[in-house]
């Protein structure tokens, strides 16, 4: 399957349930921090501040929002960032409902981090 051309591209693409997480991680995030580019990075929307921040990639029955410095807020949320990368992390979202407080203090706190980068 080709990659998409455009962040755009790749959320039109989607279909059913993954696409309702999808467009709703997309929503919260643009909401939310509205001042974060968004790009394509190996084929999947990718939010940036200084660096990269996170990324949204959907699967059959999920969607990933990938933590770019996620291992450093895994302590902290445990039970929901998962992973054992050096750096990479994520956290799974099964339904638009999971897409809750302590998911966008996660999302919060990871654009903290970028912020505070140097």
């Amino acid at each position: 399957m080709p990659k998409p051309a455009s962040v755009t591209a790749y959320f039109d693409k989607l279909e059913g349930e993954t696409a309702l997480i999808a467009r709703a991680l997309r929503k919260k995030i643009e909401g939310q921090w509205p001042d974060l580019k968004s790009q394509l990075a190996w084929g999947f929307p990718c939010w940036r501040g200084k660096g990269r921040i996170f990324s949204i990639v959907a699967f059959a029955n999920r969607c990933n929002l990938q933590l770019w410095q996620g291992a450093r807020l895994a302590q902290t949320y445990f039970d929901r960032i998962e992973g054992t990368g050096k750096a990479l992390r994520h956290v799974k979202v099964h339904r638009s409902s999971e897409i809750d407080d302590e998911l966008v203090d996660i999302i919060d706190r990871a654009v903290a981090l970028d912020r505070a980068e140097i």
